[in-house]
């Protein structure tokens, strides 16, 4: 019996072992996970390698170092191109109805589906969550909570929509339990993209550069523009809680 825990004590230390090379990484953090998300990348034609340039540039670009935004833009043999500014339809349409009628005549005309909240409603709470973020905390809750309501009752196809805006306002107020539940209702609940918000707020990291070092996906660019995705959520907005130390450096 003694010997049986033995080797299973050497097995589960072996695993962790492994862990730890693989997520080993000397370089800043940003750097570490785009050569992880390169690795996946490899397994892609040439053709849909080159699409996802912008998104590593964007990365790179965010990360503020210079040297790293020149290593991508001479590996793709591209140069960074400043995204097109749209205006921001969903705080458009909210904060009229704030003005007006305040948080809960927003809520509810998203219940009843009240032009204009009769299409895009999860784009319009979730712009408004984000403003109220940081200025108004009880009411970014408030909305927080009907997104993930409305994704209850909401039909198939609006369902996991509503679901990930509720994840994201989530992320964005440093809730990990809302971000939770969020993620178990949509439609992707294994994504990266939730993995690296989940580690925003939690600041455990331990596995991600080698569950994307693991992608398998050689068909398409999905995989890897959600770790991309999910990661700007860190450069943008930074850890949750007190300084983190960042993946590698």
């Amino acid at each position: 019996m003694g010997r049986v825990f033995l080797l299973l004590l050497i097995v589960m230390f072996g695993q962790v072992s492994v862990q730890a090379q693989q997520d080993d990484c000397a370089k800043i953090e940003a750097a570490c996970v785009l050569d992880a998300a390169w690795s996946a990348t490899l397994l892609l034609p040439t053709e849909k390698q080159q699409r996802l340039g912008p998104a590593f540039l964007e990365i790179a670009q965010l990360s503020g170092d210079p040297d790293l935004l020149s290593y991508w833009q001479s590996r793709f043999g591209q140069d960074l191109t400043l995204p097109i500014s749209y205006p921001d339809y969903g705080w458009q349409k909210a904060e009229p109805i704030l003005r007006s009628r305040g948080i809960d005549g927003l809520i509810e005309a998203a219940e009843r589906r009240d032009r204009p909240l009769n299409t895009g409603r999860s784009d319009v709470l979730l712009s408004a969550g984000k403003r109220l973020a940081d200025e108004d905390q009880t009411n970014a809750l408030k909305l927080n909570h009907a997104l993930l309501a409305l994704s209850q009752s909401a039909s198939k196809f609006e369902r996991p929509v509503l679901a990930h805006a509720a994840a994201e306002l989530a992320m964005v107020r440093c809730d990990s339990e809302l971000l939770a539940d969020a993620i178990a209702s949509t439609d992707a609940p294994q994504s990266l993209r939730y993995a690296f918000w989940k580690a925003r707020i939690s600041g455990d990291r331990k596995g991600l550069l080698s569950r994307v070092r693991a992608i398998e996906n050689d068909s398409d660019t999905r995989d890897v523009r959600r770790v991309l995705d999910g990661y700007r959520a860190i450069l943008e907005l930074g850890y949750c809680g007190p300084r983190l130390k960042a993946i590698g450096g």
